[in-house]
């Protein structure tokens, strides 16, 4: 049984203190966003672990994975995790840094289910791989489509596009 919303009674500073001290090791940049967000970046290598701790955390536990964003940023892709604490009534968004020359990063799926599909999307559309994903298929443009269209490096072929 998921806790009332905010029944953690921790303000956004309490919260940015509180996964401040928990994974000092693992969160750099760690700064509140107000009114309810606190922002933080993760090496990518330990997402998953990360993910696993933040789904555990007592009295504060990230329950929800609300969205996963793809994005370039030119020398690099940067994949975001916008994650929800119904105790503590506060978001957390991960920045994980994905490098061009190895877009791939381990998936959280298995952490929070509804990773998957945005897994797959950022796949899709980036070309993001995600390491251990139960179904890495594209999701939203065809299987036999080529490249991912919102790289910035995409450029569109004539063979995605077979009744022009």
């Amino acid at each position: 049984m998921l806790p009332a919303i905010g029944s953690a009674g921790l303000s956004i500073d309490d919260v940015a203190a509180r996964l401040a001290a928990t994974f000092d090791a693992d969160l750099s940049d760690l700064r509140v966003q107000e009114p309810d967000t606190v922002v933080a970046v993760l090496e990518g290598g330990r997402l998953h672990d990360v993910a696993l701790r933040l789904r555990a955390l007592e009295g504060l536990t990230y329950e929800s994975c609300n969205f996963i964003a793809a994005v370039d940023l030119g020398d690099h892709f940067e994949a975001v995790y916008h994650l929800y604490s119904f105790a503590a009534n506060s978001y957390l968004e991960l920045h994980v840094a994905v490098p061009r020359s190895k877009p791939i990063v381990d998936t959280v799926s298995d952490v929070w289910p509804a990773a998957d599909w945005h897994e797959r999307e950022a796949f899709d559309l980036m070309g993001i791989r995600f390491e251990g994903h139960p179904d890495p298929r594209r999701i939203l443009l065809p299987d036999d489509w080529v490249g991912h269209p919102l790289r910035k490096d995409y450029v569109d072929s004539i063979e995605n596009h077979p009744n022009v």
